[in-house]
């Protein structure tokens, strides 16, 4: 099992336990939310970003009509634990789509 993850970042804070992927703040809801990796079917990443964007992951669940969109700063996004935890989520979920 994956030991807990958290990345506090400037617009908010994602964290993984190996199992829930969880997403506070970055300006997309009031609550928080969690996705199991079960459930999931696609992350989508733009790092380092693109002209117009700034670097993000996104968290895409069956069955939900939101995704986890977390934002970062270009200093962020070249840091080894975004990284490290977005390719933990990866291995633990078996179902992703893409």
């Amino acid at each position: 099992m994956t030991e807990f993850m958290e990345l506090v970042c400037e617009q908010g804070v994602v964290t993984f336990d190996g199992k829930v992927v969880e997403v506070f703040g970055f300006g997309q809801t009031e609550h928080p939310l969690r996705f199991h990796v079960q459930m999931l079917k696609e992350i989508q990443v733009n790092i380092p970003g693109g002209r117009f964007s700034d670097p993000f992951v996104s968290f895409k669940a069956r069955h939900m009509n939101r995704e986890g969109m977390a934002i970062f700063t270009d200093e962020e996004a070249a840091s080894p634990e975004v990284t490290a935890l977005i390719e933990a989520v990866r291995a633990a979920a078996p179902n992703l789509e893409k």
